[in-house]
């Protein structure tokens, strides 16, 4: 006799955050194996993959995309047939050739049904991409990013107008957007420039590195930062701070995040108690969390807790910007392209390396003066590093 049991999957590791269903990867009487994606959950800046505990079979599905969920919501019911070795869906191989991954499929013929993860998905925006019409060829026909190469078409296409691409903005972008949106426009924005010296800091870096096993993770700029502000944090605790109400939170940990460009949008994954740890535990703690971030890896705790933000533009260029605060975050410290420019020592203009500073700060709690002093300590920070562990 046949007998089944239930298995409940439900939301985990949400408290505290807005989340909502971004996709729905499985169907009723679908049977999946271990481990396989059921629905993926975008939680602020993080996306978080919900795989089947067992391989089971696909009984109920609670949930739809778009739908907010919160901890402890039912999503999906499997069902573990006692009698039964469940099996996975495998893709039908074709007899006639075709490219390795992409079938030009006919509209009435195409794939309905896909699996794919949130970086995949992304991928697929970016280059404009449909996965419906995709053969992934990963276990159970999962969409690798091998799979999203296309083939390339006839010569004549190449002189027929194209008709302009319309790109519909992803859930996250457009979760991302509403956030930002609110915060600009409900908290007066007041940002201050500046540049600090960092001429010794950056040979200071460099000498790490050199003095570093080939192995080990490399030093960029951003661990300095992150150990300077941290100081700074420490001596205007004004900034380290978020506004409730009426109410200023005064926050007794300094926790700093960090934005992340990744295929699927903006992520600040947050390094905790950035004040107790060393540089290398900082470098570390950057490389493992952008890593995850760009992976799609992210979760709750990963992107929780922040009391202040970094945005580093120095890779790319520029020479200032207005960095929009990650409320309820009261300032945002923002990074541009460092240049050596020739600064007066008193006796003769020299090459020094310019780090500028753009710092965005909440008007209603913060003015103009503690920006600034705010800044200038940072700056002093960074051109004599020892500062940061007095």
């Amino acid at each position: 006799m046949t007998m089944t049991q239930l298995i409940e999957v439900r939301a985990n590791g949400l408290s505290g955050t807005d989340a909502f269903v971004s996709q729905v990867s499985v169907s009723v009487g679908e049977t999946v194996e271990q481990f396989a994606v059921l629905a993926g959950i975008e939680l602020g800046k993080a996306a978080v993959e919900v795989t089947a505990p067992e391989a089971a079979r696909v009984a109920q599905v609670l949930v739809a995309v778009n739908d907010s969920v919160q901890e402890g919501d039912l999503l999906l019911v499997l069902e573990r047939i006692a009698s039964e070795a469940p099996t996975t869906r495998v893709p039908t191989p074709s007899t006639e050739p075709k490219p390795p991954a992409l079938q030009a499929a006919a509209p009435n013929s195409a794939i309905q049904d896909f699996h794919a993860s949130p970086w995949i998905r992304g991928l697929a925006r970016e280059r404009g991409l449909d996965l419906t019409r995709i053969v992934g060829t990963g276990p159970r026909g999962r969409i690798l990013e091998e799979d999203l190469a296309q083939p390339r078409g006839p010569a004549t296409a190449l002189t027929t107008a194209r008709p302009a691409e319309v790109r519909p903005l992803s859930l996250l972008q457009r979760a991302v957007g509403r956030t930002v949106t609110q915060t600009w426009t409900q908290v007066p924005h007041v940002t201050q420039f500046d540049e600090t010296d960092i001429t010794e800091l950056e040979a200071f870096r460099v000498a790490l590195n050199r003095e570093q096993d080939k192995n080990a993770i490399k030093f960029t700029l951003l661990p300095f930062v992150v150990k300077a502000v941290a100081s700074a944090l420490s001596a205007f605790p004004e900034f380290n701070a978020s506004l409730v109400g009426d109410d200023l939170v005064l926050k007794q940990s300094i926790h700093i995040g960090f934005a992340v460009d990744t295929a699927d949008g903006l992520r600040v994954p947050v390094v905790q108690h950035a004040d107790r740890l060393g540089l290398r535990q900082i470098a570390q703690e950057i490389a493992g969390l952008a890593e995850k971030a760009r992976a799609s890896k992210l979760v709750a705790a990963d992107v929780q807790g922040g009391s202040f933000t970094i945005s580093n533009l120095g890779g790319v260029g520029g020479t200032a910007f207005t960095p929009i605060i990650n409320a309820p975050e009261l300032s945002i410290l923002g990074l541009s392209k460092a240049t050596l420019k020739p600064v007066w020592n008193g006796s003769a203009f020299v090459p020094r390396l310019m780090l500028p500073l753009s710092l965005s700060y909440d008007h209603r709690v913060i003015n103009g003066v503690a920006g600034a002093r705010f800044v200038a300590h940072l700056a002093s920070v960074l051109s004599e590093l020892r500062r940061a562990l007095l």
